[in-house]
C-alpha cells in the first residue's frame, strides 16, 4: 500500500470532487507503464481500474457489515470472530484426504 510520503497528490484549486492529479514516482511510473502494456490498456485506464478495483473490494465488505448491525443491532467482537474462522479452517483442514 502507498505511503503518503511516496505519492504526492496535487490538486487544482477546485475541490477534490472535481479531480486530482497524482504524481508517482520514476518507479511505479514504469511498473505502472509495464503492467498498463500488459494488460493493452494505457497507463491512466489501468490506474483508473485499479482504483475502482480497490475502494469497491475495500470497503464493500465493511459496508454491508455496517448496514447489518444498523439493521440487528448486533456485533462480534474481533476475538470470536477470528476464534469461529479458525474452528472453520480447521475443519476444512481435517476434511481433507
Amino acid at each position: 500500500m502507498a505511503n503518503i510520503d511516496d505519492i504526492a497528490v496535487l490538486r487544482d484549486s477546485v475541490a477534490m470532487a472535481d479531480g486530482a492529479d497524482i504524481h508517482l514516482d520514476p518507479e511505479r511510473a514504469e511498473r505502472l507503464r509495464i503492467s498498463a502494456e500488459a494488460a493493452g490498456l494505457s497507463p491512466e485506464a489501468y490506474a483508473l481500474r485499479a482504483i475502482d478495483q480497490a475502494m469497491d473490494g475495500d470497503w464493500a465488505e465493511a459496508i454491508a457489515a455496517l448496514d447489518d448491525y444498523d439493521r440487528t443491532g448486533v456485533s462480534v467482537s474481533a476475538e470470536e470472530a477470528l476464534a469461529r474462522f479458525r474452528t472453520r479452517v480447521e475443519d476444512r483442514l481435517a476434511q481433507r484426504p
